[in-house]
């Protein structure tokens, strides 16, 4: 007969109330270093000032989806009306038109493309008489067709005599701007009020996040011994993403073999493990 399993748990190992590092968009866990504090006062700024096409980039896992569900929490309900929409590969101009009619809860009972945009053209436009504003996040935005792209600079031009109707942020990784580089995509290019890139963490900042979601959901900031950040900086590049899935898996490891902390030697092992496994 063997013996009972011990019960398991982040309150029970390591003093949590939950796992800092989840797989989850969680803004009360939001670490704002001074680039992410920069990105949402620029597109806080865009958006109040009406303009039609902001980029937000960066690499996968930087947090662009964070600081724009921020960026959009932060909003004044009462002068802003938001679609959100998630592209996939290949999402063409006529599917993104229906998804975002769907949005905003408008029947869409034909397909021609210039109906659709006379239907948002209307919505926007009896938003504006409403002293409201339509703001459009794209994300995952490299995933879209030539003429999905294209359609952007429809969108942007749908205006009154005094300003534009609808601002679309765009969240999308690198690739996409290297795209819009080529010369067919020039007028598009020149709609794109301003861009704002997020950047991999530095060292320190990768410490200071880390410590951050410790403290957030009840730790002590010893539970990763000082020798471990600098691994952890090495192993994840800064990416906020790649930080969170190691330390998942670290913590993971340490609690099931009973330990309390998190050291260099650990997380060079999951980080092992993980590149085998993928490697298998």
């Amino acid at each position: 007969m063997t013996g009972a399993i011990p019960r398991l748990g982040w309150q029970e190992s390591f003093g949590l109330r939950q796992n800092p590092f989840r797989d989850s968009l969680d803004s009360d866990l939001f670490f704002r270093t001074r680039q992410h504090e920069e990105a949402l006062i620029k597109l806080r700024i865009g958006i109040d000032d009406g303009h039609a096409l902001i980029l937000l980039s960066g690499v996968s896992g930087s947090g662009k989806t964070m600081v724009a569900q921020v960026s959009l929490r932060d909003l004044d309900r009462r002068s802003h009306e938001t679609a959100l929409i998630y592209a996939y590969p290949g999402m063409g101009k006529g599917v993104l038109l229906e998804a975002l009619l769907n949005e905003l809860g408008e029947e869409h009972p034909t397909r021609l493309t210039q109906h659709r945009l006379a239907q948002i053209q209307e919505k926007a436009l009896a938003l504006h008489r409403q002293g409201k504003r339509l703001v459009v996040v794209i994300d995952e935005a490299h995933f879209l067709k030539a003429d999905g792209l294209h359609l952007l600079r429809t969108l942007a031009n749908l205006e009154t005599e005094k300003q534009k109707l609808i601002t679309v942020l765009l969240i999308a990784e690198p690739g996409l701007k290297r795209r819009l580089a080529a010369p067919s995509y020039a007028a598009l290019r020149g709609r794109i009020t301003f861009m704002v890139e997020l950047t991999p963490m530095r060292p320190e900042e990768t410490e200071q996040y880390i410590k951050y979601r410790i403290l957030k959901c009840g730790g002590k900031v010893d539970l990763l011994p000082a020798g471990s950040y600098p691994v952890i900086h090495e192993l994840s590049r800064g990416i906020p993403r790649e930080i969170n899935r190691l330390l998942y898996n670290a913590l993971m490891e340490a609690m099931t073999a009973a330990k309390q902390a998190v050291g260099p030697e650990l997380l060079r092992a999951v980080a092992e493990q993980q590149a085998l496994a993928w490697a298998r």
